[in-house]
């Protein structure tokens, strides 16, 4: 339970900043949706090529542990 608030709060103070700095843009109105989903884009495409490649090297059933990034390397 204390990892998945961590990942919950370090995902809120990663979004947090896009809207923080949104503040100080010409247009707030438009380039806050854009900050924010293109953020999402970025962190969604390199979530997926992580798991690709994962999946890529080892099999899947070899991930199913804590840490499997230490175990795919």
């Amino acid at each position: 339970m204390l990892h998945g608030a961590t990942v919950v709060f370090f995902a809120y103070i990663g979004f947090d900043s896009v809207t923080t700095t949104a503040q100080e843009t010409k247009n707030p109105q438009r380039s806050l949706p854009f900050g924010i989903i293109g953020s999402l884009l970025i962190s969604t495409i390199l979530y997926v090529a992580v798991c690709t490649i994962m999946v890529g090297i080892v099999p899947y059933t070899t991930l199913d542990s804590p840490n499997p990034i230490s175990e795919a390397m």
